[in-house]
C-alpha cells in the first residue's frame, strides 16, 4: 500500500483543480482551487468543499464533480 501522501498526489493527478487532504480524524477532503466561487456561481449540485469517509468515496463525489463541470462547460 502506498503512504497517505502518494494516494493523496494520485486523486489529485486524477481530478485537477482540487487541492486534496486526510484529516486527523480519518477523513477525507478535497476543496477547489483557485478562486472562491459564489454559491450562485456554482449552480444546483455543484460545491466548493467534498469530504467523505475514505478514499474510495472521495472519489466517487469528486467524480460527480468533474461531471457537473463538464455539463456546465
Amino acid at each position: 500500500m502506498t503512504g497517505w501522501d502518494e494516494r493523496i498526489a494520485q486523486l489529485e493527478a486524477e481530478f485537477p483543480g482540487w487541492h486534496i487532504w486526510r484529516s486527523n480524524a480519518g477523513r477525507w477532503w478535497a476543496t477547489r482551487t483557485g478562486s472562491v466561487l459564489r454559491r450562485e456561481d456554482l449552480g444546483t449540485e455543484r460545491v466548493m468543499t467534498v469530504d467523505a469517509d475514505d478514499e474510495t468515496a472521495l472519489g466517487e463525489q469528486l467524480a460527480i464533480q468533474a461531471g457537473l463541470d463538464r455539463d456546465l462547460g
